[in-house]
């Protein structure tokens, strides 16, 4: 018997030119979308690891119930609906279980073995057409279906993919992506499916692999071939696998196996990360409808990678599919000694960047272990971009970015206006065009008729 599927009153959705369009139930057109998403609202349930599914829901209702600044919220499925019309983001938690059941399951994976997601994942590239897995797919977007109910949704299946998840050990490969997303449209044809890509742009174990082929038939099938790895490459118990951290051209991401960032400059991030992204994107572009990646650490202290994040994704992807970048929304990697006025000056300052840069949506996950202080004073961000998504809605006319400075001009035959931003934490930069002449200070934002 096949699975029998409830449909909730969806939107439908589609892709075109770096935009997302939506035609909401009960409308007979599409209209341009520009995501405001959040993951996690601090201060308003407990602590993420004291959480139970209906408490988050019911928790998070008394913020969700009094704000119109987030038009996509995530969410385990539930039917209870909050008052404004907001799409909610489905999918992670009940894939991440049922993804963790299968591999678990299959024959000589065992939980105590520190490789077994790198031999179950292997297996899982090969095997992506194996029919037991598509049932559990299958069964697992139809659960999440019919506990939604008439909720509006889209999907978020698998977080991090590239890099395998948070403190995973191996990567997630694109055919298992591309079978979720298959499978999740044989149930749901016009729905959208977001990929986050990458937690840590620095490299990854794709990319590894990637380089090892050119130069070896295969991997070693019970464990990753440390014996490549540089002397004194450390194996930590807690993830024996760091070394294979690694970028576009091999560089290591970690010093020694360990969980320490190798030290690289501006200049050598700006290539890193725009060439792993081109890459993985490009490799990974048939697992979603939408992408983005999250870069905290990096780009709360380098600005200019979030244009470059944009930058890497829309080479690999094309220019037609959207990107929607994720921020840090509580200050988990705010360092002790900045105050939260000027880490939400530089997160303004990254998010406009990355419209600048191409793109059309803004994500925020919120260490809800934190004080909300940081979130609270994004907020007003957050409004005063929702004031300015008319303009942003707007053609663009022209994009430059060259150094630290960064514009774009948008308009029609009746308006114009400029957004420019500066990314250097300490230089000011001159904004030097046609019929305007402006010192940008560090970290500003200016947002003005042209």
């Amino acid at each position: 018997m096949g699975i029998i599927t409830v449909f909730g009153q969806q939107s439908s959705w589609k892709t075109k030119d770096g935009w997302v369009y939506r035609k909401e139930a009960g409308s007979s057109s599409y209209k341009p979308f520009f995501a405001i998403g959040i993951w996690n609202i601090p201060g308003y349930q407990p602590t993420a690891m004291n959480c139970t599914d209906d408490v988050y829901r019911k928790k998070s209702r008394s913020f969700l119930n009094n704000t119109d600044l987030y038009n996509m919220v995530y969410m385990n499925p539930g039917s209870d609906k909050d008052a404004y019309s907001r799409v909610e983001i489905v999918g992670s938690i009940p894939f991440y279980d049922m993804l963790f059941t299968y591999q678990k399951s299959l024959n000589g994976v065992s939980l105590d073995d520190p490789y077994w997601q790198y031999k179950a994942r292997r297996h899982m590239k090969y095997h992506a057409k194996d029919k037991r897995f598509e049932v559990m797919l299958d069964s697992v977007i139809a659960d999440v279906v019919r506990r939604d109910g008439p909720v509006d949704h889209v999907w978020a299946p698998i977080d991090e993919i590239v890099q395998g998840g948070s403190g995973a050990s191996w990567t997630w490969y694109p055919e298992t992506g591309e079978k979720i997303k298959e499978r999740i449209k044989k149930q749901e044809p016009n729905t959208l499916v977001y990929t986050d890509l990458a937690g840590m742009p620095r490299g990854n174990y794709y990319l590894f692999e990637k380089r090892y082929l050119k130069t070896h038939k295969s991997l070693p099938s019970g464990q990753p071939p440390f014996e490549v790895l540089s002397k004194g490459t450390k194996i930590l118990p807690s993830c024996p696998t760091y070394g294979f951290f690694q970028g576009y051209d091999g560089r290591p991401s970690y010093i020694n196996g360990t969980e320490d960032y190798t030290p690289f400059s501006e200049v050598e991030l700006v290539d890193l990360i725009y060439n792993n992204m081109k890459i993985c994107a490009k490799d990974y572009r048939k697992c979603g409808d939408v992408f983005g990646l999250n870069c905290f650490y990096d780009t709360n202290r380098h600005p200019i990678l979030s244009g470059i994040s944009v930058d890497g994704i829309r080479a690999g992807l094309g220019k037609d599919r959207p990107v929607w970048l994720f921020f840090d929304g509580n200050g988990w990697s705010r360092p002790e000694d900045e105050s939260v006025e000027t880490f939400v000056q530089n997160l303004k300052c990254q998010m406009y960047t990355s419209i600048i840069h191409g793109a059309t949506g803004i994500m925020f996950w919120n260490d809800r272990d934190k004080s909300p202080a940081v979130f609270n004073e994004l907020n007003k961000v957050v409004r005063e971009l929702t004031d300015h998504l008319n303009v942003v809605h707007l053609k663009t006319i022209r994009s430059y970015s060259s150094g630290y400075l960064n514009y774009l001009i948008k308009g029609n035959k009746k308006e114009r206006y400029i957004i420019a931003t500066n990314t250097s934490l300490k230089e000011s930069v001159n904004l030097r065009i046609e019929g305007l002449n402006r010192i940008l200070k560090p970290l500003e934002v200016y947002f003005a008729a042209y």
